[in-house]
């Protein structure tokens, strides 16, 4: 990794430089804003840490001197001035800054900057070794390299050629249904239908119809015989998605299907015989729902045949980039400060916000160039990603403790288990704990 330091104070410079050397990095400088212009246009820093005031080609007219070269990469700049003013940090974010800090600063802070700085650049650099070396990281339509999704590609290869029923769980927005139709593409009855119908998103008074048919005359408005999806998905895979919000009654005669292999259309007492491999899927906690008396456990455990834990996008964070650039045009780069607000931004939404966000972007942005406000990211990380300490303020001292280490440990537990693909014995080696100890830990802290 290459920083440069621009100041024209030697002592400055010294103090900054000497913060900023570690093992792995090389450390250019700097005393005015013309070598600065050369030094970024011939060893093409990946970090530059910028002092605005200069007699000679100060700061600012090294950002403008950058925007208007087209021909030069923008590298992540990092503002340093005695000013504190808030208009003059906005000008320097609207020439392309990253970031602003104050003089006297903190040391803590300029090694945090870098280290971050640096994080983006190993995963640069492994991106575009993957996608232009031997290492495959397309999995049919599914694309990943970190640990988690190497797991769940194998674990997919496994599960399709078996005929179990297949449960997939996950955050919203991180791909369940692409899960199902590989595990489809992936089977024996690649050549059959595949039919995917989010039972969410049924009127619980047509869940029946939708699911299994009705003949002519069974209720005010079917004028005609209609096959359900399970006759549509016959000799092949039905896909059920948020199997969760599936209303009491169909979840009773869901269960006998699966039992059976025999639907009966609503408005006759026929059965009708189908081969149909079900794949379900969920975001929700089915097991707090079976306590909870609005799922049934019968069901639960005919569709967990196999498992399958899909991690979110925060868990595999060397992903992000390889998505982010799958999604952008061809015609289209991005910015390093917009690379770096993509791998600090916490996913709510995992890959399907990634990829709307993206599309957005890249369909409004300038000069084909995403950048930070393109994408309307912060450099911070939201608010959830944090423990709160303000919520502890108003206990006694004791028991305020006791809650934020109850919290800090459950949210540990549940990043190793992410990262881990929900294995208990990998989440206690990344944890240092025994598996037993982790087990309890879970259990108290009421961790499915």
């Amino acid at each position: 990794m290459k920083i440069l330091v621009v100041d024209d104070e030697p002592a400055a410079r010294y103090a900054m430089t000497k913060t900023l050397r570690a093992e792995g990095r090389q450390v250019l400088e700097a005393d005015n804003g013309e070598t600065a212009l050369d030094l970024i246009r011939t060893q093409a820093p990946d970090l530059v840490f910028l002092d605005l005031n200069m007699p000679t080609h100060d700061g600012m007219f090294v950002l403008q001197s950058l925007q208007q070269d087209t021909a030069t990469m923008m590298p992540e700049i990092i503002v340093v001035t005695a000013n504190n003013e808030v208009s003059l940090a906005v000008q320097c974010v609207h020439l392309g800054a990253t970031d602003f800090v104050t003089k006297p600063y903190d040391v803590q802070h300029i090694r945090s900057m870098a280290a971050r700085s640096q994080q983006r650049v190993v995963l640069q650099q492994k991106v575009h070794e993957l996608e232009n070396g031997s290492e495959s990281v397309q999995f049919g339509q599914l694309l990943g390299t970190s640990r988690p999704m190497r797991t769940l590609f194998t674990q997919i290869e496994k599960a399709a050629k078996t005929s179990l029923p297949v449960l997939i769980r996950g955050e919203s927005g991180t791909g369940k249904e692409l899960v199902a139709r590989e595990l489809h593409a992936r089977s024996d009855r690649a050549s059959k239908p595949f039919i995917a119908v989010n039972t969410a998103a049924i009127a619980a008074s047509l869940a029946e119809s939708e699911l299994f048919g009705h003949v002519k005359g069974a209720f005010t408005g079917a004028d005609h015989n209609r096959d359900g999806v399970f006759r549509q998905a016959d000799g092949g895979t039905l896909f059920l998605d948020e199997i969760g919000d599936m209303p009491a009654a169909v979840q009773t005669r869901l269960l006998r299907v699966l039992q059976e292999g025999i639907v009966q259309p609503v408005g006759t007492e026929q059965g009708v015989k189908v081969d149909v491999r079900v794949i379900s899927a969920t975001h929700q906690n089915l097991e707090a729902a079976i306590e909870d008396k609005v799922f049934r456990q019968d069901l639960y455990f005919r569709l967990k045949g196999i498992e399958l834990f899909i991690p979110p996008l925060r868990s595999r964070q060397e992903d992000i980039l390889l998505l982010a650039n799958r999604f952008l045009p061809a015609d289209v780069t991005i910015s390093d400060e917009a690379i770096t607000a993509l791998l600090q931004h916490v996913w709510p939404g995992n890959v399907r916000e990634l990829q709307q966000l993206v599309h957005a972007s890249a369909a409004l942005c300038e000069e084909n160039r995403v950048t930070r406000c393109d994408l309307g990211l912060s450099l911070d990380r939201g608010a959830e990603d944090e423990v709160p300490f303000e919520r502890y303020l108003d206990l006694p001292l004791t028991e305020a403790r006791t809650r934020l280490v109850e919290d800090f440990e459950r949210l540990a537990i549940l990043r190793a288990l992410d990262a881990e693909s929900h294995n208990v014995s990998a989440a206690a080696r990344r944890l240092g704990i025994h598996r037993q100890s982790l087990q309890q830990k879970m259990k108290s802290l009421e961790i499915q």
